[in-house]
């Protein structure tokens, strides 16, 4: 074989093999711990009014006795935040058995591993909540329907990318490095979605929350923020 013929060959193995598409959510399941705490961390930390928020918002609520965290990772809330659900009964969902693993070793409340959009709930949680998770999956639609589903008095769920109004239909964009979605929701979508989830008008909120990111960028300095609030509680 020829150098030149040498040369194409490996060339084209080594194209193969990036444009070979790495399976959903891959990256996380082969993250080591350390990796996924730094991740987890580095998210909390670089959103410092976001969370301040929503720590603000469940503070405000005083009937809320079971509480759902969608993507819960390595346990920022139920670990660092655990008097916030003190005395309410906590469940964590996430994609990693590594992050699950972790939170079980560090924390009495109850923890699961699984594919949110393919979960089938069968309980009512008075509040769910998702940060920074909605942003990455293979279908914000099917996700936000399953928020619906669990939420049986309050939601809330953020989504890190950016405050999108004008867009009529979600910017999905797949990252293979990593091996999921990065996001931008449309505002108008949300909305029809939440309509034909069979919530009225009254019960949800969109709006945009400064995140405290400090980026030259505005636009990166909000994350959008999906509030629900039924109007009667559902069990």
């Amino acid at each position: 074989m020829t150098g030149i013929g040498k040369n194409f060959k490996q060339y084209a193995r080594g194209l193969k093999i990036r444009l070979k598409k790495t399976p959903y959510g891959e990256v996380w399941k082969d993250q080591t711990l350390d990796n996924e705490l730094d991740f987890y961390d580095e998210l909390y930390k670089n959103l410092p009014l976001l969370h301040e928020n929503f720590i603000d918002y469940v503070k405000k609520k005083n009937d809320l006795k079971t509480v759902l965290e969608v993507g819960c990772g390595t346990g920022v809330y139920p670990i660092k935040f655990k008097e916030l659900f003190s005395g309410m009964k906590y469940l964590g969902i996430d994609f990693s058995e590594t992050a699950i693993e972790y939170c079980k070793k560090n924390s009495d409340f109850e923890f699961t591993t699984g594919d949110f959009i393919k979960m089938n709930l069968k309980k009512k949680f008075d509040l769910v909540f998702s940060h920074a998770v909605i942003d990455h999956v293979y279908d914000p639609d099917a996700f936000l329907t399953n928020i619906v589903k669990a939420c049986g008095k309050y939601a809330y769920v953020s989504a890190y990318r950016g405050y999108f109004p004008d867009l009529k239909k979600h910017n999905l964009e797949w990252n293979n490095r990593k091996g999921c979605y990065h996001n931008e929701l449309s505002v108008r979508q949300i909305q029809s979605v939440l309509e034909k989830s069979g919530l009225k008008t009254n019960e949800f909120t969109i709006r945009e929350q400064p995140n405290g990111k400090g980026e030259k960028d505005p636009k990166k300095n909000v994350d959008t923020v999906i509030e629900i609030h039924r109007e009667t509680g559902i069990n």
